[in-house]
């Protein structure tokens, strides 16, 4: 089921000439409705620092965000979204959004939380058994 959810934005994205993780991003930063910091943004999207340089380089280029120095420290930059710039993948990601959420209209709130519970139990359950059944030898790929 969510891997179908993760295809249909993925082809979404493609579609329209996004990279997937970029349309992620994107999205991401339009919840938050406030910028984010470099290190937030890949910690949400699960990348690497490399992965999450070139994507916020590939944003920045596109002309979708642009880093700014944070206003308290100096030393950091903020990851903004420009609304104007990427209103194509932004019109599509509230699109998507807006499906979703009109898929859930009808559930009571103890259906929701029923479903997170059980999404949540399944999370668990397959990182302890990736753990037991894939321990890390120290290098970045599970033992054969």
């Amino acid at each position: 089921m969510i891997r179908r959810a993760e295809e249909a934005q993925e082809a979404a994205a493609r579609h329209h000439g996004i990279h997937p993780t970029d349309f992620r991003c994107m999205g991401y930063l339009l919840a938050r409705n406030e910028p984010a910091s470099p290190r937030e943004i890949i910690a949400y999207l699960g990348l690497t620092s490399g992965a999450g340089t070139a994507l916020l380089d590939r944003l920045e280029k596109a002309g979708f965000v642009r880093r700014e120095r944070h206003p308290k420290d100096r030393r950091s930059v903020l990851i903004v979204l420009d609304e104007v710039a990427a209103a194509e993948p932004l019109r599509l990601h509230r699109r998507i959004s807006r499906e979703y959420e009109a898929a859930l209209a009808d559930l009571s709130d103890d259906n929701l939380h029923a479903i997170a519970l059980y999404l949540e139990r399944v999370q668990r359950l397959s990182q302890a058994m990736n753990t037991v059944l894939y321990p890390q030898t120290g290098a970045d790929t599970p033992d054969p």
